[in-house]
């Protein structure tokens, strides 16, 4: 008999032994995301201030208990700022069905001077999306809070009116603690519009919340 119990405790050991290991070799080879890279250790963000559409301050409290895409551009952009929002607008109820807490989207123009309020609350209500929010700030407080995201931009030096804004085509993703934890990376192709790509968007973010879930 005590042989036997034996042989049962070995059994019982191999089989904790194996799920164990199948437990490891699953999340070890969890698929990974294709356009979009998790930080390794989320970053904080900095109290900041900003306006948004409606002439209210928005500040770091804003960004905590939800979750948040964070996209600099401005309303005067020919191209990669409407058709980047399109997008998120258009994918932010899949998005956010995935979600335990609120999903909500920033759009942060770098162009104060000629997006004011009531031009962010103009551009932002064409993309009928609630959860779409515009925000801009004089460049010393823009800029410090784009490269605590992570991301850039570069004014144009001209006089004229009609000028361009250099920045970036990424999305950041910040957790609902404030902390700058992903970003989504255009698709970059030869003589095309660095753009996310949708169905890459749609497929990569429950990767990255699950990456980040996990920790």
């Amino acid at each position: 008999m005590f042989r036997n119990v034996i042989v049962l405790l070995l059994s019982t050991g191999a089989v904790v032994a194996g799920v164990m290991l199948y437990l490891l070799w699953q999340h070890q080879h969890q698929p990974l995301p294709e356009q979009a890279l998790v930080y390794p250790q989320p970053r904080n963000l900095a109290e900041f201030k900003l306006t948004d559409q409606d002439n209210q301050p928005r500040g770091r409290v804003d960004l905590l208990d939800k979750w948040t895409l964070a996209f600099v551009g401005y309303t005067y952009c020919p191209d990669i700022c409407p058709l980047t929002l399109a997008k998120l607008a258009g994918v932010q109820a899949e998005l956010a069905a995935t979600l335990q807490q609120p999903l909500q989207i920033w759009f942060i123009s770098v162009d104060p001077q000629r997006d004011t309020p009531q031009q962010l609350k103009q551009y932002v209500d064409y993309f009928k999306q609630p959860a779409l929010t515009g925000l801009t700030a004089g460049h010393d407080r823009l800029f410090p809070f784009v490269r605590q995201l992570g991301l850039m931009y570069a004014m144009s030096s001209t006089t004229e009116q009609d000028y361009l804004v250099d920045h970036s085509a990424s999305v950041v993703l910040i957790n609902p603690l404030g902390q700058v934890a992903a970003i989504f990376k255009p698709v970059m192709a030869a003589g095309e519009v660095p753009l996310i790509n949708r169905e890459q968007l749609l497929a990569d973010f429950p990767l990255v919340i699950n990456q980040l879930q996990r920790r």
